[in-house]
């Protein structure tokens, strides 16, 4: 197989770029389709309206982010990291820069910020700004030990080889000033692509596509089904809120490592069948619409992609407050949080909303307001623009 695999349907390279464009190629794995994919894309899809900024990304792998950004136009090179190695990828991404005159290299995720900090020396682009999505997850063990190693290099990295880190939050900003100085790190919040989050269908036709009754409360959630996503704890308090409201549905989109224990657990609290498992779904959008509440129990988050579209989709949500998350909603005026862990503390905050439709309407328009208001593709567009300016000596605009 061809080391390198170019999709030239996009914008062909210019071997003599006009000097008042910046040429940009974003680094990615895309080995998966969730938050962090989702909002590289948002980024992209934005950047893309921005006239003095021509675009090109290099993926690890071949998967739904290189369709996505082929669809839109980008020039796209997959170089896949099971079958090739670290250096052979080096050596293909730097024949896939070429001539493209590249003045910014844009990674995401450990392993691709050392291979554009390589790249930004060896083919000698001026600027590598790497974006940190999120906090690590903690692991145990040997996985522990080996995450510990990855951080150490990632940190050496970004003090010595990464000239800007974009932070999706004030939350994550605090977090990487303990390793990295001040003047190295930027906080741009993600946003939606709001011409693109919307659903045609009504909460009451989204219910019925799923094959809910029309008058069931639906409480739900979406995303990875990882350990620090602490769905058991919506598990648990779904069990109460069904003593409460005997009609009630709870619904579970995504997939991941908890899967098949989290359905384990569905069935040992005697309610399974009153749990709907959807597993990955390209339709999200009407998922999120069938739900009356939509539910995030996580110990950390960067700043959720799902939570900003499931309020601009006008569902309300009820959220422990962490990491960006509370800095996108104020408690009791554009959603309801939950300050533990514990689930009954988050069933109590549930069934009040849901026995609450003057409420729940509140939230709603208050939700959407903000989102529309603050964290669109726009706004984050235009700031990583003027950022990428700013580092390649093209701009006197500034990012806070």
């Amino acid at each position: 197989m061809a080391e390198t695999r170019a999709d030239m349907s996009g914008r062909s390279a210019q071997s003599h770029a006009d000097s008042r464009h910046l040429g940009i190629c974003h680094i990615a794995s895309g080995d998966r389709w969730a938050g962090a994919e989702v909002q590289l894309l948002t980024l992209l899809k934005g950047l893309q309206q921005i006239p003095d900024v021509r675009l090109c990304a290099i993926f690890l792998n071949e998967g739904r982010p290189a369709s996505e950004a082929r669809r839109i136009g980008i020039e796209v090179c997959v170089l896949d990291e099971s079958e090739l190695s670290f250096f052979r990828i080096l050596a293909g991404a730097g024949r896939f820069l070429a001539g493209k005159d590249i003045q910014v290299l844009h990674s995401h995720r450990y392993k691709e910020n050392l291979l554009a900090a390589f790249l930004a020396r060896r083919y000698r682009v001026p600027v590598h700004v790497s974006t940190y999505h999120g906090a690590p997850e903690p692991f145990t063990g040997w996985r522990g030990l080996k995450q510990g190693a990855i951080q150490l290099l990632d940190r050496q990295v970004s003090l010595h080889m990464t000239d800007r880190i974009i932070s999706v939050s004030e939350e994550l900003r605090a977090s990487l000033l303990r390793r990295v100085p001040a003047n190295k790190v930027v906080m741009i919040h993600n946003g939606i692509d709001d011409a693109a989050v919307s659903s045609r269908l009504t909460a009451t036709e989204a219910k019925q596509r799923l094959g809910i009754p029309a008058d069931s409360p639906v409480i739900g959630t979406a995303g990875r089904l990882e350990p620090v996503k602490r769905l058991e704890i919506f598990l648990n308090a779904a069990q109460s809120i069904g003593r409460e409201m005997p009609n009630a549905k709870f619904l579970i989109a995504g997939d991941g490592t908890e899967a098949a224990r989290l359905r384990s657990l569905a069935a040992s609290l005697g309610f399974r069948e009153r749990v709907l498992f959807l597993g990955q779904r390209d339709d999200i959008y009407d998922v999120i619409r069938a739900m009356d509440i939509f539910v995030f129990c996580s110990d950390h988050e960067g700043l959720p992609m799902a939570l900003l579209e499931t309020l601009y989709l006008g569902v309300p949500v009820v959220a422990r407050p962490v990491g960006g998350i509370a800095e996108v909603i104020q408690d009791g005026t554009s959603g309801v949080f939950v300050h533990s862990a514990d689930p009954s503390e988050l069933a109590s905050a549930c069934v009040a909303l849901l026995r609450d439709a003057l409420r729940r309407e509140a939230l709603t328009r208050a939700g959407i307001a903000i989102v529309a208001r603050a964290f669109t593709s726009r706004h984050s567009a235009e700031q990583t623009a003027a950022l990428y300016r700013s580092l390649s000596g093209n701009a006197r605009a500034s990012v806070r």
